[in-house]
């Protein structure tokens, strides 16, 4: 039987770019609709130490990606890494969750895109249609999420190029107008407004609140691992050392954004007055504050701007997760074709677009439960990222690391405990007894239903070709 021949991508993805992806998939507009949660359970100090306590442990993470993304810079990231130390069942297994949970943000933002531009012109709305899971769906949001999830699929479908090109003229744009606003919440804005900086239980605690923070880094700091999907996509001058350490830094860069955003809205007014403001709390607030339309909608364009750039990096993960799965003979080989004028995945990005476009259809009452199913999907994926850094250190000494994780198994230890911590707080906090099956955890047997589903149509392919010629399609 001969070989089969490895597909692969057009390499256009420059250094600065590896930043925009991920910086640009981690800020999305959920700070914008997030606020008044994160501030309600803990107060502004809460909410910030709660989140930053949450942001290094996901930096520990990261640092765990850049020693693999380095080792092994090729399309799929945490496909390749779990095949190398756990083989093709977990390598599948990991890849599936990712490429459905990818593809459930793609409609997250696609919701999103409707939901913003409801509540900037409230016109918009249009006809209700229908009802899902308590929530109406109206006419105009709904077509402006299939509109955009067209647009973006057809990007994609066009290339990386010109995705990166637009990912980084929307990230600059998204960085100088928050800039802007966060420079007046803290010019302008009162330490008072902070007042009462925790909030208590009744017996005088502040874990709760901090915890209720901690719970939601995993889901607003994806997104970095964007970065290790389109790897195999460098330009001949950007090293895999390079690229693998943007996902430090844009972990980094997006914890600081995130407790800036905290600090200035809540220091606009009286923190406690923001809850009051039930949608886009932060624009609410500033529009308030400074009696500024002006501001509120400078705030509201970049929270919009952030959905776009979420939205684009996203879908770029997905389509590299799905298409490095076709390409490993895991599940049926039509989704790795490569387009033979754009080099891009072309039936994975349709695909892709198919699926994030019945999401859409499910409306704003989706969004809440995505947050919790995400997080026990990364978490699952994180964990065993952080446990093939220790299992390779240990099988596979000698292998060049051109990025080493400082502290070596010891920080892949702390991040694998990390990530089992957001999975089990993740899985329970939807849960209360005597209140029937949460929402996120039929989502989540959804995904693993479709994924049994692909294994099986996966079987006839996996058997035909060796562990031998896999592992070559996998990492070249």
């Amino acid at each position: 039987m001969t070989s089969p021949e490895r597909a692969s991508l057009k390499k256009a993805v420059g250094p600065g770019q590896f930043f925009t992806i991920a910086f640009g998939t981690i800020i999305g507009v959920g700070w914008v609709i997030y606020l008044g949660y994160w501030l309600e359970p803990a107060g502004p100090l809460g909410a910030v130490l709660g989140f930053a306590a949450g942001t290094v442990l996901v930096v520990l993470i990261g640092l765990c990606y850049a020693e693999m993304a380095s080792m092994f810079p090729v399309s799929g990231g945490e496909v390749a890494y779990t095949y190398e130390a756990f083989g093709t069942g977990t390598s599948f297994i990991t890849g599936w969750l990712l490429g459905f949970i990818y593809t459930a943000v793609t409609s997250w933002e696609g919701i999103a895109v409707g939901v913003l531009a409801q509540n900037l012109f409230p016109w918009i709305a249009g006809p209700r249609l229908y009802s899902v899971f308590g929530t109406p769906v109206h006419a105009g949001p709904l077509a402006l999420g299939l509109v955009s999830m067209a647009f973006f699929t057809t990007l994609n479908y066009r290339g990386v190029r010109g995705a990166t090109r637009v990912q980084d003229a929307l990230t600059y744009s998204f960085l100088a107008m928050c800039a802007l606003f966060i420079g007046a919440g803290f010019i302008f804005g009162d330490v008072a407004n902070l007042s009462p900086v925790f909030v208590r239980t009744e017996g005088g605690s502040i874990l709760p609140g901090l915890t209720a923070a901690f719970i939601t880094a995993p889901f607003f700091l994806a997104g970095f691992d964007v970065i290790p999907q389109v790897m195999e996509e460098r330009t001949a001058g950007t090293s895999p050392r390079g690229a693998a350490r943007m996902i430090v830094i844009a972990l980094v860069a997006a914890g600081v954004f995130y407790v800036l955003v905290i600090l200035s809205a809540a220091m606009v007014t009286p923190w406690r007055h923001l809850l009051d403001f039930e949608d886009l709390p932060a624009a609410r607030a500033f529009a308030e504050a400074f009696s500024s339309p002006l501001l509120s909608r400078a705030i509201l364009l970049a929270a919009f701007i952030g959905i776009l750039t979420t939205f684009n990096a996203v879908f770029m993960g997905a389509s590299r997760v799905i298409f490095a799965l076709s390409r490993a003979y895991m599940i049926p080989t039509g989704l790795a074709a490569v387009h033979p004028r754009f080099d891009s995945p072309s039936t994975a990005v349709l695909f892709v677009g198919g699926l994030g476009t019945l999401g859409v259809i499910l409306g704003e009452g989706a969004i809440g439960p995505m947050v919790n199913v995400a997080t026990i999907c990364f978490g699952i994926a994180f964990g065993l990222v952080s446990l093939g850094v220790i299992r390779l250190r240990r099988s596979r000494p000698e292998a060049t690391r051109p990025y080493k994780v400082p502290g070596g198994v010891v920080t892949a230890g702390a991040a694998v405990a990390a990530s089992a911590l957001f999975v089990y707080l993740a899985a329970t906090d939807p849960y209360e007894p005597g209140g029937g099956i949460p929402l996120e955890w039929l989502l989540l047997a959804v995904a693993l239903i479709l994924g049994g589903g692909f294994w099986v149509a996966g079987k006839k392919p996996r058997a035909a070709i060796t562990e031998e010629e896999r592992r070559r399609l996998i990492l070249g």
